[in-house]
């Protein structure tokens, strides 16, 4: 049990303490103690670390003020080996924090991050404590953002004690914040129930709201059920009901009963004409798009016109355009709702507009890479349509804007290619897929086509593919050498679905490939039909052993979810089940193993040593049956012939 008693540590200590904490050899501000308004310069020193010798480093300032959520970018620029810039702090914030990173490589400042509060006159200012508290705590938007800083609920919670300490008649809205994150943490059970019992005597929808949270965190249903009840009998307009009609509607998924909801809802809650994103133009939004998904074009249209906000309608034009015209149907219609969400997305880069945790120049490039995305829908449907022409006009800029090479992507644009003619460029195309290793089955069809058009017959087209396929090979396990590292491997027992117990200790002297997974997670699941190819192909050698570790479910009765999901696809996988951790959260072996996203693969050698670290999948099956096949030969070879150097970047011991 944490102790969550106020720190007794006198403010100006405190402000001090604040500021030798953000101390970095690496990162210097003009101002110790900067303020609201002020212009704040940086130097920065990325020597010897992960972003270390890269050309494209990029720093974002993100302001933490409860509210908006404003990012600026900075304009770097190089003085010898040092970075410099300036930014402007927001009048409202209360702390910020600096990213910089290079493409995927981030700068945490060794975990930390580099996070600074904003002070008057040397002192902290209300919620500057808070923010940077918020920054510590796992599932918060602040930690994500902040990139790799390394989720310690003790620090979070000092800090938040700090605030508290600091301004004791402050915000309420910072302590409703604190203990509703703490509730699901079992550390602090103690000081949850005694706030809670506090918060159940109040006269205050508020209080009365954030009890029924900390009574259902502890798993108390039955005094949060209770207090809820006597929240809508003493509140029957406040926020708590109207919360629960909203949770109601997008809880339901029969759309006849969710129309009925939004006018239930806007009969209670009239809607302000002049806000643009409003809770109500939200269900239209939802309504139009449930009536297009299916095919209920009368309900979709009556919908649709009024809808104020209508950007949020691009994702679900395209996903539906796309799903029709993979089976055939609705081709034109197909073809006006993809349009149309082009033209929707092109709307917002000419305009784009800052969110929350997102500058402009940010949404600017997510619109562009949008625009992508679904222009190789508009293009693969125009194709349907044998319209290939026009599709190249679409496709071609995809290709160039790539910056890497996606087999469905790749497989639209030979087939586009094939129906204007254009065989010698298919088939360079083709080539270079299954260079990239991302040689589907049809993008070989494809090639074999072309070959035989050049050809004229098929003769030498297996050596031909064969010697592509080998300097893939060759390239790739190249690549994958220079990843290999030597760390130990975080030591785990866990429970498999039948209920026995898995040791990583007892599979010492097998090669063990640990795959961090969940049934929610698309490129998971995407990535199980490679992995089935690899289980296949080692399920007669003992000496290699893959452990599915199942984590990040949602809610408390996963484990059926995750044997039917199993069962439904055939897989012959050994699934383990992450316990939970300090928070409540079942992520306890995955935050030990420092993964931030999943699918997130480790290959352990003899020794319980990790010689690799693969995250993520956007290939073919057959490449990472390759991939796989590659790292567990070279950790073979690489313990019989000792260790090799440490590094990379693969945690083990304690890690988001």
């Amino acid at each position: 049990m944490k102790n969550l008693q106020f720190l007794a540590v006198l403010p100006a200590i405190l402000a001090v303490q604040s500021v030798i904490a953000q101390t970095s050899n690496h990162l210097t501000l003009s101002d110790q103690f900067p303020a609201a308004g002020e212009k704040i310069s940086l130097t920065y020193d990325p020597s010897g670390i992960v972003v270390g010798g890269k050309s494209d480093i990029t720093a974002s300032v993100y302001f933490l003020d409860n509210k908006k959520y404003p990012v600026s970018d900075v304009d770097l620029k190089a003085n010898g080996k040092l970075l410099s810039g300036e930014f402007t702090v927001p009048a409202d914030t209360k702390a910020f924090f600096i990213r910089l990173s290079s493409g995927a490589d981030v700068d945490n400042n060794n975990d930390r991050g580099y996070v600074y509060l904003i002070y008057k006159d040397k002192k902290p200012v209300q919620g500057a404590y808070a923010m940077d508290g918020l920054v510590f705590f796992s599932r918060t938007p602040e930690n994500y953002y902040a990139g790799k800083i390394k989720v310690d609920a003790a620090e979070g919670s000092r800090l938040f004690n700090k605030e508290f300490e600091l301004y004791p008649n402050g915000s309420k809205d910072y302590v409703n914040t604190y203990y509703s994150i703490i509730a699901r943490i079992p550390d602090y059970k103690d000081a949850v129930a005694k706030k809670a019992a506090e918060l159940e005597k109040s006269a205050d929808e508020k209080d009365l709201s954030l009890a029924s949270t900390l009574f259902r965190g502890a798993k108390k249903d039955k005094s949060a059920d209770s207090l809820d009840a006597v929240i809508r009998v003493k509140f029957p307009d406040g926020t708590f009901v109207k919360n629960e009609l909203e949770t109601a509607f997008f809880n339901e998924k029969d759309v006849i009963k969710r129309d009925s909801i939004y006018h239930v809802y806007i009969k209670r809650y009239p809607e302000n004409a002049a806000d643009k994103n409003s809770t109500q133009d939200n269900f239209r939004l939802e309504l139009a798009s449930h009536y297009l998904y299916n095919h209920d074009m009368d309900n979709f249209h009556k919908y649709l016109v009024q809808v104020k906000n209508k950007s949020g309608l691009a994702g679900y034009y395209n996903n539906d355009a796309y799903e029709w015209a993979k089976k055939g149907e609705h081709l034109d219609e197909a073809e006006q709702l993809s349009k149309q969400s082009l033209d929707l997305i092109s709307e917002m880069i000419n305009s784009p507009e800052a969110v929350p945790f997102a500058s402009v120049s940010q949404m600017k490039k997510n619109h562009e890479y949008s625009y992508d995305m679904d222009a190789d829908t508009y293009a693969f449907i125009l194709a349907k349509e044998n319209k290939f022409a026009d599709a190249l006009k679409y496709e071609q800029p995809v290709i160039d804007h790539a910056k890497s090479v996606d087999a469905d992507v790749y497989g639209n644009y030979i087939n586009i290619l094939s129906g204007n003619g254009m065989y010698a460029k298919a088939a360079a195309a083709a080539e270079t897929a299954v260079k990239a290793g991302q040689g589907t089955a049809d993008i070989k069809a494809l090639l074999k086509k072309s070959y035989i058009k050049a050809h004229g017959n098929d003769t030498g087209y297996d050596q031909y593919v064969a010697g592509l396929e080998k300097a893939s090979k060759d390239k790739a396990a190249e690549e994958i050498a220079k990843t290999m590292i030597n760390q130990p491997a975080h030591a785990f027992t866990l429970k498999d679905l039948d209920g026995k117990t898995v040791s990583l200790a007892e599979l010492k002297g097998k090669v063990v490939i640990v795959d961090f997974w969940a049934t929610w997670c698309g490129p998971c699941k995407a990535s199980f039909q490679g992995m089935q190819l690899a289980v296949n192909k080692y399920k007669d050698d003992p000496n290699v052993i893959f452990l599915f570790v199942d984590t990040w479910e949602n809610g408390d009765n996963y484990s059926d979810g995750v044997k039917k999901f199993i069962a439904d696809n055939k897989y012959t996988f050994h699934v383990l089940l992450d316990e939970k951790n300090a928070e409540g959260r079942q992520a306890k072996v995955v935050t030990d193993y420092g993964v931030d996203g999943i699918p997130t693969k480790f290959i352990i050698d003899k020794d319980g040593n990790i010689r690799f670290k693969y995250i993520g999948y956007s290939g073919t099956p057959e490449k990472l049956l390759d991939e796989v096949t590659q790292m567990v030969d070279m950790t073979n070879r690489a313990g019989s012939m000792g260790a090799a150097p440490s590094g990379g970047d693969a945690k083990s011991g304690s890690g988001k």
